[in-house]
């Protein structure tokens, strides 16, 4: 334990010393350094026997085949998508769809039994996931270095104009199908969303849009460190500028770090109080091997513009696109103010599932922008009084709380 304590204040130093240097790049070369040394910390700590897979070990281990497909969106960016395939021939295929800092793994590491891509493969589905851009496996473009501001300039409106339009694309022209369905998750709800509100053809596309806590209108948001962070949301912006330090790649030393806290006796506690005062209180429900496990790769990859994004939708109580502030408003929407999202547009139908706890997707928040989509095929309230934000992808009664309801929807639509 005292190792950990003296690394902590080490790295607060490290970090603090590379913001007058280059700060993208120099965090990367200090953090693969001490990864091994964090590991090196806790050897012998009883730890569940997934932590720390990537998506092809741990498929692997269970026994599910994966293929892995580059593709480069029309921006530029070399993106993964992964794929368990089906085993019969023709069967319909589901994108899957990530949140804020997550990839592909997240869909499939809580096992067979509880694992919404793995359910649907043992029932003959193609499940395809997209790692989109900034995310561990999707870390590069044709121009630009992964260092470089350039590249971390994306929200969740350029992961579903290009990285979701783009997978499409790809999977249909692969398969010969004509249409396919999407499950998203949180950011990947917004980036569901955005697609067809800003490329209306690709309705023609989609046979059903599947949404796991939908993120658009975040007036109801309750979540405490999102909240602060709002309230000091010019500052952070301004001094994201200021260092030059843009986005936060996948690195294994934070992973590496908040598994060997979380799974201390003395700090489980703690880690738990933080998870559930951002996400909602559910204690119950959180199983804390599948907490570890999900953790042992976070986070994946983000751009900050991505969280001062959601900041701006908080502030505004909007679902528009990114606010660059009246000059450069006008350069690029024509615009003193951004536009907003035309919900309208969405024709395709959509599915979607809701907590009452949810401290990101409020009840009030996901029924306004239900009420503006013109084709609902189901508007699911998750009956249980406390199911939260994370729930969606470790509650211990997940697959009875929600996933069997999702999947009797998938069955009837494609």
């Amino acid at each position: 334990m005292n190792v950990l304590i003296y690394k902590l204040p080490l790295l607060f130093v490290v970090l603090s010393v590379t913001a007058n240097q280059n700060p993208q790049l120099e965090l990367e070369n200090v953090l693969s350094r001490l990864s091994s040394k964090i590991k090196e910390s806790f050897i012998g700590r009883e730890l569940p026997d997934d932590v720390f897979l990537n998506i092809s070990q741990y498929l692997t281990k269970h026994g599910y085949p994966l293929e892995s497909h580059g593709i480069t969106t029309e921006d530029g960016y070399n993106i993964v998508l992964h794929r368990i395939p089906s085993k019969k021939n023709n069967s319909a295929a589901i994108l899957f769809v990530p949140p804020l800092g997550c990839s592909s793994i997240d869909w499939v590491s809580y096992g067979s039994n509880n694992s919404l891509a793995l359910l649907l493969a043992d029932l003959d589905y193609d499940i395809w996931m997209v790692n989109p851009r900034g995310t561990r496996y999707s870390m590069s473009h044709v121009t630009y270095n992964s260092s470089s501001e350039e590249f971390w300039d994306f929200s969740f409106h350029e992961k579903g104009y290009y990285d979701v339009a783009n997978s499409i694309d790809y999977i249909l022209n692969s398969t010969g199908l004509q249409k396919l369905a999407t499950v998203g998750f949180s950011e990947g709800t917004s980036a569901s969303l955005i697609l067809p509100a800003t490329r209306p053809e690709y309705n023609e596309k989609i046979s059903l849009m599947v949404l796991l806590s939908p993120i658009g209108y975040m007036g109801g948001v309750r979540s405490k460190i999102a909240l602060l962070g709002v309230e000091f949301l010019d500052l952070l912006m301004d001094l994201a500028k200021y260092i030059h330090f843009y986005g936060l790649p996948y690195f294994d030393l934070i992973p590496d770090l908040l598994v060997a806290v979380c799974s201390v006796d003395d700090f489980i506690p703690i880690c738990r109080d933080v998870v559930e005062s951002t996400m909602g209180y559910d204690p119950d429900e959180l199983d804390l091997d599948q907490f570890l496990i999900i953790m042992s790769d976070k986070p994946a990859g983000l751009s900050f513009k991505q969280l001062f994004h959601y900041g701006q939708e908080i502030r505004t109580k909007s679902f528009r696109q990114y606010d660059y502030g009246t000059t450069k408003n006008l350069e690029v929407y024509g615009s003193n103010d951004p536009p907003a999202y035309n919900t309208s547009e969405i024709t395709v139908p959509v599915a979607a599932y809701y907590g009452k706890n949810d401290y990101f997707a409020a009840v009030e928040d996901v029924n306004k922008l239900l009420g503006e989509l013109p084709n609902v095929a189901d508007n699911y309230l998750i009956e249980y009084e406390y199911f939260n934000h994370l729930d969606f992808l470790f509650a211990i009664h997940v697959k009875s709380l929600v996933y069997d309801q999702v999947i009797d929807v998938i069955k009837k639509h494609i």
